[in-house]
């Protein structure tokens, strides 16, 4: 008898967003694992060489990072008016069910500049966030990152109210200041939360084998 097992990474992802401890709005669903993402685990349990064993990666799951991008952006006429449209230009033409997706579609920052896409890109600019260290295993064939957004990240200086509609997930050879458009390893879109300095974002992404 022949048995075929396919072996598949499946995500969920959770987003609360709560004021002063309150429940303010969440978001629940199954993102992909994008075609990036899939070359990422091959790599990871390859090597390179042996003898000293030489690993083809070395890179692990590190960073979170928004976006206003997306189809399910519902807040369409903030995103596309100043300061948004000036500071994160581009289209919202991206679903989280095409694993061809390289980089969020329109990233926001988490902190830095308020400045346009005709001015040079800030070095300080922060685009992503560090998930929190261990990550959480609750069974051992899946593995749970979270990252809490405070108050202060992505609504800052002139940035008031922020639709966010998109997120990724990114590994450790992702530049967090700087480089607004990493390669992450995984994608959704969700239906916009208005994120403003009044409450905290929490993200739970966990990946099933």
């Amino acid at each position: 008898m022949r048995i075929i097992e396919d072996v598949e990474a499946r995500s969920n992802l959770t987003l609360v967003a709560r004021e002063r401890g309150k429940i303010v709005a969440r978001r629940s669903g199954h993102n992909i694992w994008v075609d990036l993402g899939r070359e990422y685990l091959a790599g990871l349990i390859s090597f390179l060489s042996f003898g000293p064993d030489v690993p083809e990666r070395q890179d692990r799951i590190k960073f979170m990072g928004f976006g206003i991008g997306g189809t399910r952006q519902v807040a369409l006429g903030v995103a596309n008016a100043p300061p948004l449209a000036g500071a994160y230009p581009g289209a919202n033409s991206q679903t989280d069910t095409n694993p061809a997706v390289t980089t969020l579609e329109r990233p926001v920052r988490l902190s830095g500049t308020t400045k346009g896409p005709a001015d040079p890109y800030d070095p300080f600019d922060v685009w992503l966030g560090q998930v929190q260290a261990p990550a959480v295993h609750s069974l051992p064939t899946e593995v749970s990152f979270r990252r809490l957004f405070t108050q202060t990240e992505v609504s800052y200086a002139g940035f008031t109210t922020v639709p966010l509609s998109e997120v990724g997930l990114f590994t450790s050879a992702a530049a967090p200041a700087g480089q607004p458009f990493n390669p992450l390893v995984a994608y959704d879109t969700f239906d916009s939360i208005s994120k403003t300095a009044a409450f905290e974002i929490e993200v739970v992404w966990t990946v099933r084998f």
